[in-house]
């Protein structure tokens, strides 16, 4: 029998599927709660004049800033997926959580580009796609882990393309493509949320490495919704630019 298909009673040293998930849930909330934050708080210092609006337009380091952010952002997702083995439960939280921080910091310009209004309702709409994923992922009996080499292989072609777009105007001012990495990013939720089942049933009662792989998990499910929203975000904005 597949590892998703257990039943849910199964316990690992005393801790049900269902507390492991709803850990591995509180530490990608926090996460999403941490980015919210810090975006609204650099958001407000923009419009206020206070050190971000300083930093950014006084001293003229915008783009030094966001490609510095970049920069840290794949480190610490390199550390996260390729040392995660030989961390700390306590490194590896705080890399997770130092990463939605610096997203936070990235995210709090997209009210001036796409509009306070624009920003919030894309994060409903990815919320309510994300949480039926979730639901998907977490209720299905097909193991989604069968499509894992087509999964892999659309994030490749997607990554590949989203570089391109910097250098091809059409790539970035695709809508197609936007709803392609939406639909992909679904499917990878699903897929995530399956795993996690699989991480449960392998690594429960292993001590670091079971609350690591609750980190990952936790990590792996924030980008997906980060994908999400931001994905959805671009074609509300096409859309409203239409009007």
């Amino acid at each position: 029998m597949s590892e998703f298909n257990r039943s849910d009673a199964y316990t690992a040293y005393g801790e049900t599927l269902k507390d492991y998930i709803m850990r591995v849930f509180s530490r990608m909330g926090m996460g999403l709660a941490l980015t919210a934050g810090t975006a609204y708080g650099c958001y407000r210092s923009l419009m206020t004049g206070g050190f971000m609006y300083t930093l950014l337009f006084r001293y003229d380091a915008f783009s030094f800033m966001f490609f510095g952010c970049a920069i840290v952002q794949i480190v610490l997702c390199l550390m996260l997926s390729m040392r995660l083995t030989k961390l700390r439960p306590a490194t590896a939280t705080g890399l997770f959580y130092g990463y939605a921080v610096i997203t936070g910091i990235t995210f709090s310009v997209l009210p001036l580009s796409f509009g306070e209004a624009t920003v919030f309702g894309a994060f409903v709409f990815a919320a309510v796609l994300f949480g039926c994923c979730l639901v998907i992922g977490h209720t299905t009996s097909v193991d989604l882990s069968t499509y894992q080499g087509l999964l892999i292989g659309g994030l490749v072609g997607l990554l590949v393309t989203s570089l391109l777009s910097f250098f091809i105007p059409v790539f970035r001012d695709s809508l197609l493509i936007n709803y392609i990495g939406i639909i992909l990013f679904l499917a990878l939720t699903a897929w995530d949320m399956q795993r996690l089942k699989a991480f449960y049933y392998q690594y429960g009662g292993t001590g670091d490495m079971e609350e690591n792989i609750a980190v990952y998990g936790a990590f792996q499910l924030y980008l997906d919704f980060i994908n999400i929203f931001l994905r959805v975000l671009r074609i509300l904005a096409s859309r409203n630019s239409r009007r």
